[in-house]
């Protein structure tokens, strides 16, 4: 899936999976704003995105 906001989100984050970045635009929706991401400036979104990205990774079980 790809939305308006996959490539701030890559540019980012240096993700380029686009599940995975799917997955950081899920979390910056339902964990970090618990909003629609279209009233957030491009830093915001950016800051979102990498925040979203350590939630990722700290609840990913290996």
């Amino acid at each position: 899936m790809t939305s308006q906001y996959t490539q701030t989100i890559s540019e980012a984050t240096g993700v380029a999976d686009p599940e995975l970045l799917a997955e950081i635009e899920d979390v910056m929706r339902h964990v970090i704003f618990h909003s629609t991401l279209d009233w957030q400036t491009r830093e915001q979104l950016s800051q979102a995105a990498r925040e979203a990205l350590e939630v990722i990774k700290c609840t990913a079980t290996i």
